[in-house]
């Protein structure tokens, strides 16, 4: 229903515009269906549209198994590096790992997630999703959903019993999304999250899975040096409105695609 979506979409935006000179789409995936089907559906309805900004962020696709993937991705120095951080937050206590696709204790796990998030540097800055009652709930309602269909993985790396370092996947075949990830800043020495992306390399064995994306931004320090493969990712700017609006708004795209003349492809009607 791709493409009936996009029309509805369209059709929707063109009478409830407002203020707004054209439809704007962030962090869209390039080259899947739904980018095929907005691709269609725009030359169908000879309306002007063009990337205005690419970048590609980190995914995991391989045909190769999870220990098989981690060799080739880091280098030996790198590889027994972790190990030696291993063992040493082994020494400090108990070390555990633990992943779950059901819901037991869910509730508790997402109060510790929320927590350990909200300790760091994002609690700090206010960006945490604990930070704002709205986007704690969220949070809540799309992992509870999610695991009522089946559809969450959750990865914890405990010491003591204590998270210090989880992470949430959507499993969503074909593919997966690593949705959200945190770490207890105090053992950053100890590379926490690294040694959690490192067992949740077995997605890759996973059977019907064939990628997930980080969900990550481009570029990002840790993940880039983990997962080798990318995703194109785009901004799309859409025509939308009558005729002046749309006027206006290809005199807007020529100067905004006029500030990066090059590596932009253009998708117009």
């Amino acid at each position: 229903m791709e493409r009936e979506f996009w029309r509805a979409v369209l059709r929707w935006l063109d009478t409830h515009s407002g203020a707004g000179l054209f439809f704007h789409l962030s962090q869209v995936p390039l080259g899947g269906p739904i980018h095929a089907a907005l691709q269609a559906v725009l030359d169908e309805q000879g309306r002007r549209a063009s990337i205005v900004h690419e970048e590609r962020r980190a995914m995991l696709s391989s045909p190769l198994h999870a220990q098989d993937y981690f060799e080739a991705s880091l280098s030996g120095k790198k590889r027994k590096e972790l190990r030696r951080q291993h063992t040493r937050l082994g020494e400090l206590g108990n070390l555990a790992f633990e992943r779950r696709d059901d819901e037991h204790r869910l509730g508790r796990w997402i109060d510790d997630f929320l927590a350990l998030e909200h300790s760091g540097w994002k609690g700090a800055a206010g960006s945490a999703l604990a930070s704002h009652h709205a986007t704690a709930q969220m949070f809540r309602e799309a992992l509870s959903g999610a695991a009522s269909r089946g559809k969450l993985e959750r990865l914890t790396l405990t010491l003591d019993d204590e998270p210090i370092a989880m992470l949430a996947n959507f499993i969503t075949p074909p593919g997966a999304y690593s949705y959200k990830t945190a770490f207890d800043e105090r053992y950053a020495r100890f590379s926490p999250g690294v040694l959690l992306q490192r067992e949740n390399l077995a997605l890759l064995d996973r059977g019907g899975i064939d990628w997930c994306d980080s969900c990550a931004a481009a570029d990002h320090p840790m993940i880039d040096h983990i997962w080798r493969e990318r995703r194109r990712v785009g901004r799309i700017s859409i025509a939308i409105g009558g005729p002046v609006r749309r006027a206006l708004f290809g005199q807007l795209l020529r100067a905004e695609l006029g500030r990066s003349p090059t590596g932009i492809d253009g998708l117009t009607g």
